[in-house]
């Protein structure tokens, strides 16, 4: 069990790596992306809820339902926020930023009273400093640059109650229970906002449904689907700390496709912003084995 657990989380890292990747080359407008990848996952995984169902007594309460659905409008905006940030700042700052979600998950944590170490408080103040140098160089720069970093921000601190649901619900709830709910409520915020905001939907190329199905299948179903399976067997800041592999594979891989290359201030902060979370996660995880 402990060897497929992480299995799972390998996985789901190099899926979620390619995500901002083949948003940029879809072409399609942010919420467009945000509304079809949850809208197309949620009716992928329908049959597995009907089979869950059979072979499942578990009934979710009434606070089970409601924390589905904050659960699911926190991945709304987490990945609304993210996406738009894609195209107003580099993907290496923005994979970065929006995966410090561990550091506001450990402090979210600390607020219902869960035990913060020494080591824990270093780590989320180097992670902090590696935000403020990545960011302070767009003041400079680009105040475009600069609003997509902050989107970025608010990406992670709503994919920090995203995951911190899930981690609540998931001891009870299966796989497809949790899952299909979710990135149904998802959906349908998102589809809310588009609408309010104009969004186009469709039509789009047939070069653009190929990465939208793309990102659906990989970062998706692989990615974020093996993220909430591993929330049943361990603690959500395990599981987000595991998702430090994707600003890595991320900038690596727009470096080769889009030839982006950050400031040199920026690339120490996010060699700071990495290293304060490894920090987090360790002793995070000594104190799970402990």
């Amino acid at each position: 069990m402990v060897v497929r657990h992480y299995m799972a989380l390998a996985v789901a890292v190099f899926a979620i790596s390619w995500a901002s990747i083949l948003i940029l080359l879809s072409g399609a407008q942010p919420i467009a992306v945000a509304f079809w990848r949850t809208a197309i996952a949620a009716i992928v995984l329908l049959p597995l809820l009907m089979i869950e169902r059979r072979n499942n007594t578990y009934v979710p309460a009434r606070n089970d339902v409601i924390l589905m659905i904050i659960s699911g409008t926190a991945l709304a905006t987490h990945f609304m926020t993210w996406i738009e940030s894609l195209y107003l700042t580099t993907v290496a700052a923005s994979t970065t930023l929006v995966s410090t979600y561990p550091i506001f998950t450990l402090v979210m944590g600390r607020l219902i009273r869960e035990r913060v170490g020494r080591q824990a408080i270093v780590g989320t103040l180097m992670a902090f400093l590696g935000v403020v140098l990545i960011t302070v160089p767009e003041f400079y720069v680009s105040l475009r640059a600069l609003i997509g970093d902050l989107l970025a921000l608010v990406g992670a601190v709503s994919g920090a109650v995203y995951f911190m649901i899930g981690r609540a619900v998931r001891v009870k709830a299966s796989l497809a229970m949790y899952t299909v709910p979710v990135y149904a409520t998802s959906a349908l915020v998102t589809l809310a906002t588009g609408l309010i905001l104009r969004t186009r939907f469709w039509p789009y190329p047939p070069y653009t449904w190929f990465y939208i199905v793309m990102i659906v299948l990989g970062p998706m179903l692989l990615g974020h689907t093996l993220l909430n399976y591993s929330l049943r067997y361990s603690r959500a800041i395990t599981v987000t700390t595991s998702t430090l592999g994707e600003p890595i594979g991320a900038s690596l891989l727009a470096f080769i496709i889009f030839h982006q290359i950050p400031q040199p201030l920026t690339i120490v902060g996010i060699v700071i912003t990495l290293l304060g979370i490894y920090l987090v996660v360790g002793e995070e995880i000594r104190t799970e084995q402990g």
